[in-house]
């Protein structure tokens, strides 16, 4: 399968000269990126499909900071790193603004909507050389890019610098939540109108932004836009919640996309970009942006870190299991999800991470592995290799989406949510998916708000297990401290520090040394510095 090769152009010399790279000392002043030289737009399609794909190219970066900051940091995993390092503190919630992985989030993040913002303004400029076409769908992937990493942005701090022009960033302020949404929704929807089908790509192209991508992530912005700024009417939520279920309903009509009948081909290297994902990041051989031969996807490397070796790896599922042990029988995630055992093709046989140490029949010794992303054709250099694609979205979401945002808008299920849910359930048990008839593990009808919720809640934690979405859930959900709090992680095994999850953790804090610099970005409550003595959070759970 051909993909995004993100600096073949000979523009990626033009890249490293004019789009800033911010480090954690530096300001979002971008300078004024769009006053050059007519010679230094883009001269051909080429051109301006490179200046994109460098906005690309940050999510490979990001890959382990968003596991770290939306996995680590709940109640279902734990961590094998140095205690002391970035993302041993994430793991045992004892962060502040130095802590690496967030400085480095911020400057990624940054770095992406910077040079989304420069491609934007240069084929606005309608260089000559590039046709109309290749710059109107180059700039909706740009916008899609931008709403992406303002997306995830606003869900990790909070109000945040607005910043669409080249020339803006020096001394920002931070904007509110609800303007950044709005930003987010405007961008996807103009996405959503110039971009192609999934199907009208080519090979070459395959991992770009498509109208399903920017109509998928619109259903989800508006269920947690509507769920998570404080500052909407009840009438502008359920607007919000009704917009959610209807761009879910474009991206099911649009007919691009299906459930993949086995779990694991969502997660299978033979199956890349398969019938369900919907956007993912592409991480082959040689796509590293970091000067190996990897693929640069560090989940691949964290996840198995330790190989076949019972020491444990930089992540693993805690260890009382209780995800794992959550599943109900039969459910083929189960198995996709975690790997108690693993085959070794080198000794012809399977190795036990998890395993009975006194034979008495009951596990009770070892950690499981996280399975999704260890890549089971060559499993013994999969940490090396870190060569499989980041879900990010897949079909399965736009369903629980349309089927959770029904419930939110009418305070209650009705057949098009149990629908939706259904199929997302059925698959897990390998039934029929389009059935007419009632199949054996059908949610139960007559729910009421609350029981659906509840449902929503379970089915997500066992669809999505290492797909970093758990943290947001919790919060967007409001249930983030008294989950945590209440889970057996906290309570049987203090050595996690899972026990000490508090209201600050809604947010994250802004970084230390870009307040140092712009003294307009105040800090989140409780971290040091804040000047907020109120809990904002208060009545929240």
């Amino acid at each position: 399968m051909n993909k995004i090769n993100i600096f073949r152009s000979s523009l990626a010399l033009l890249l490293a000269l004019t789009t800033p790279s911010l480090t954690s000392c530096e300001s979002l002043d971008q300078g004024n990126l769009s006053e050059l030289a007519e010679s230094n737009l883009p001269q051909s399609d080429a051109d301006a499909q490179a200046l994109v794909n460098a906005v690309y190219s940050n999510n490979i970066t990001m890959c382990t900071s968003f596991m770290y900051l939306f996995d680590l940091t709940t109640e279902t995993t734990v961590s094998g790193e140095n205690p002391n390092g970035g993302g041993g503190m994430l793991g045992l919630l004892a962060w502040d603004g130095t802590n690496s992985y967030i400085v480095s989030a911020w400057s990624t993040i940054y770095t992406a909507i910077a040079r989304a913002n420069d491609t934007i303004e240069k084929l606005e400029k309608n260089p000559a050389g590039v046709s109309p076409a290749i710059a109107s769908r180059v700039i909706g992937e740009a916008k899609f890019l931008r709403a992406y990493w303002y997306n995830y942005a606003v869900q990790i701090w909070g109000p945040i610098p607005l910043v669409t022009s080249t020339t803006g960033g020096k001394n920002a302020i931070r904007n509110s939540e609800t303007e950044v949404y709005q930003q987010i929704v405007d961008d996807l929807k103009d996405a959503a109108e110039r971009l192609p089908e999934a199907s009208g790509y080519g090979l070459s192209d395959v991992g770009r932004a498509t109208r399903g991508a920017a109509n998928a992530a619109l259903a989800k912005v508006y269920l947690t836009w509507a769920q998570t700024d404080d500052d909407l009417t009840d009438a502008q939520r359920k607007e919000y919640f009704n917009n959610s279920v209807e761009y879910a309903q474009k991206v099911i009509d649009s007919n691009q996309y299906s459930l993949e009948e086995n779990f694991y081909d969502n997660w299978n290297n033979q199956n890349r970009n398969g019938k369900e994902s919907i956007f993912a990041v592409q991480a082959y051989i040689g796509s590293s942006v970091n000067g190996d031969n990897s693929g640069g996807n560090h989940l691949c490397h964290c996840s198995f870190s330790t190989s076949y070796s019972v020491s444990l790896p930089h992540i693993a599922p805690g260890p009382d299991n209780s995800v794992e042990n959550s599943y109900l029988d039969g459910d083929q995630r189960k198995d996709v999800s975690f790997a108690d055992s693993l085959w070794r093709p080198s000794t012809q046989s399977y190795f036990h991470f998890y395993f009975d140490a006194d034979g008495n029949g009951t596990k009770e010794s070892g950690f499981s592995r996280y399975n999704k992303y260890i890549d089971h054709d060559s499993p013994e250099t999969s940490a090396a290799d870190r060569a499989m694609n980041r879900t990010v979205i897949r079909y399965a979401e736009v369903l629980l989406v349309q089927a959770e945002a029904i419930n939110e808008r009418d305070g209650q299920p009705n057949s098009q949510a149990y629908e939706a849910f259904n199929k997302v359930r059925r698959r897990a048990f390998r039934e029929d998916i389009n059935s007419s008839a009632a199949q054996a593990h059908d949610l139960a009808t007559g729910l009421n708000y609350e029981q659906f919720k509840e449902a929503i809640i379970q089915e997500r934690s066992w669809e999505f297990t290492l797909e970093q979405k758990h943290l947001l859930d919790l919060k967007r959900w409001k249930i983030l401290v008294k989950t945590i709090k209440n889970s057996a992680l906290a309570k049987n095994y203090p050595q996690y520090s899972k026990q000490n999850i508090e209201y600050k953790h809604y947010r994250f804090p802004i970084p230390q040394a870009q307040r140092e610099v712009n003294p307009n970005l105040w800090q989140n409550y409780g971290y040091d510095g804040s000047d907020i003595t109120a809990n904002p959070y208060v009545g929240r759970e």
